[in-house]
């Protein structure tokens, strides 16, 4: 079988995606030159790449991305193409080109974050209509299941579950580069990744004191880049133990805060489902989120952390001193992270499931053909 992969999603989702792909089949990774170049040392040798100058959505020089993706597409010969997200805009202006394949699509978020100004910049339009042209969808749960057979009048049929992969990559990295974990002292919590209210940010914080209350010398970390960040600095110069590091740590920097962490933190009032969960597995991190979307589900199937009510500061700090304060519930629980990452949320299960869906796409293209 041979697949085309257009990085229309996140980075790090689409190369581990790939990745566990290219020994199950020939495998070409279309995206963005400045972020694949720099790690294509961390990928696999069988898994190709096409990295094209991909400029941002307002540029009109994305009329030559399209041609430039359509000719590497040719070239691979494909049986299918699978869009790695659905946020696109110009690249829709291939869509007819493809319309003799199969086109699967993955949606990260059925619906926008509330307060996530910076996917509101991308037309919806168009977003509807790589959905509208899909063969298959796919999602990452089946609360997001539910919720896209409800709002984009699918047939249950045509929407799929692909577990979002633990994220290797940076454990990898770690390894390679001999990196350790600072030496044990205070209990170390990470919150990682956007800073956006819906985050929960205002209830982490509002929870902190108690944590350090109980715990002195208790350190959180909060580590990202987003709109919220000058409001989050302000609200966090008086708080004991809280480092705020503004700006989108490197590959290295990203492996060291997770190896780091004694727990990871996802405080947040509505979600999907989470890359930071991803990552926290692969590092066998044990994790405090809230009972939302399926970050829900995956926390309660695998039991790699606890669950608490969005928006309930009282009981956010008591699950985090329930881990952190308890050594042999952390260590189950990090445990259980780390079977995660190598069971149900391994990219190698996730790969098998995705080439069982692609002989789906294909034999219903075949019965098309036949009609």
């Amino acid at each position: 079988m041979r697949v085309v992969y257009l990085q229309t999603g996140p980075l790090d989702y689409c190369v581990e995606f790939a990745a566990a792909l290219c020994e199950r089949a020939e495998v070409l990774l279309i995206g963005p030159a400045a972020e694949l170049v720099p790690i294509r040392d961390q990928l696999p040798p069988a898994l190709a790449l096409a990295p094209l100058p991909w400029p941002r959505h307002r540029s009109l020089a994305n009329l030559r991305l399209v041609p430039e993706a359509l000719a590497r597409i040719r070239g691979h010969r494909p049986d299918l193409v699978h869009f790695l997200g659905d946020s696109t805009l110009w690249l829709n202006l291939a869509l007819p080109f493809l319309r003799h394949l199969p086109k699967i699509v993955t949606i990260h978020d059925v619906h926008l974050h509330p307060g996530d100004v910076q996917s509101r910049k991308l037309p919806r339009l168009t977003v509807h209509q790589l959905r509208r042209a899909a063969t298959l969808l796919v999602v990452h749960g089946p609360d997001q299941r539910r919720q896209a057979i409800a709002q984009l009048g699918r047939p249950e049929s045509e929407v799929r579950v692909l577990p979002h992969p633990a994220l290797r990559r940076y454990a990898r990295l770690a390894a390679a580069r001999g990196l350790l974990r600072r030496p044990e002292g205070p209990p170390r919590v990470l919150f990682f990744g956007r800073l956006m209210r819906y985050k929960g940010l205002p209830h982490l914080l509002e929870a902190w004191p108690s944590v350090v209350a109980a715990l002195p010398g208790a350190e959180l970390l909060l580590a990202g880049s987003g709109p919220d960040a000058a409001w989050l600095a302000r609200a966090v110069r008086d708080l004991p133990g809280v480092r705020l590091v503004d700006r989108r740590l490197d590959d290295r920097a990203t492996a060291q805060a997770f190896l780091d962490a004694d727990l990871v933190v996802l405080p947040y009032i509505e979600a999907s489902q989470s890359g930071v969960l991803a990552l926290a597995a692969a590092f066998g991190r044990p994790v405090v989120a809230s009972a939302v979307g399926d970050l829900a589900t995956t926390v309660r199937e695998t039991g790699m952390g606890r669950l608490v009510p969005p928006a309930d500061p009282a009981a956010l700090a008591r699950a985090l001193l329930a881990v952190l304060g308890d050594p042999e519930e952390r260590a189950r629980l990090a445990r259980a992270s780390a079977a995660a990452a190598a069971g149900p949320l391994a990219p190698e299960r996730v790969a098998d499931l995705a080439i069982e869906l692609y002989a789906d796409a294909l034999a219903r293209r075949a019965v098309r053909l036949a009609a």
